[in-house]
């Protein structure tokens, strides 16, 4: 019995990693587009889905220690699926063990990746925003042209942007 408990737990973690996968894709979509209201709501969905992946996670360790209570191991290690396998004897119930241990592994593969994309699309959204704060910024007397260095000291006057960095 606890050995279905502990595969339905996992059940029950895929589908959540699932909606984050969904709400990743989303992301991309809404990141792409700039649209920062939007980014918000996913976020608070993705702080939702954390929370019940936590509650999830932690049901499937109670089960996996009251299974090690059935098979009379009494230990307060944390035992991964791959061991808990070793100890599960009926055929039937080790391969659904196994299967719901691959399709939660591809699932997190699968949202790792689109973490991976989304991290490097907000990476080169702030290398953007830093290199636009940098035009608006800069002194007009730091253009890319070659000038004199003996001109550069005595054109000393007014040594601000558009906005005073300095404030």
């Amino acid at each position: 019995m606890s050995v279905q408990q502990v595969i339905v737990t996992m059940d029950q973690l895929n589908g959540a990693y699932s909606e984050m996968i969904q709400a990743g894709e989303e992301k991309q979509q809404v990141i792409i587009k700039n649209d920062i209201q939007a980014l918000t709501q996913i976020m608070t969905r993705e702080t939702r889905l954390l929370k019940q992946i936590a509650e999830y996670d932690a049901e499937r360790e109670e089960a996996m220690q009251a299974f090690l209570r059935e098979k009379g191991i009494r230990s307060k290690l944390q035992l991964t699926i791959t061991e808990m396998t070793r100890l599960v004897f009926e055929p039937g119930e080790k391969q659904s063990l196994i299967d719901a241990q691959k399709r939660l592994t591809e699932t997190l593969v699968a949202l790792k990746n689109i973490n991976q994309i989304n991290k490097e699309l907000i990476d080169q959204s702030l290398a953007f925003i830093d290199y636009s704060l940098n035009l608006v910024v800069s002194r007009p007397e730091d253009d890319m042209l070659y000038k004199n260095p003996a001109q550069q000291k005595t054109s000393g006057g007014n040594n601000r942007g558009f906005f005073d960095a300095r404030a």
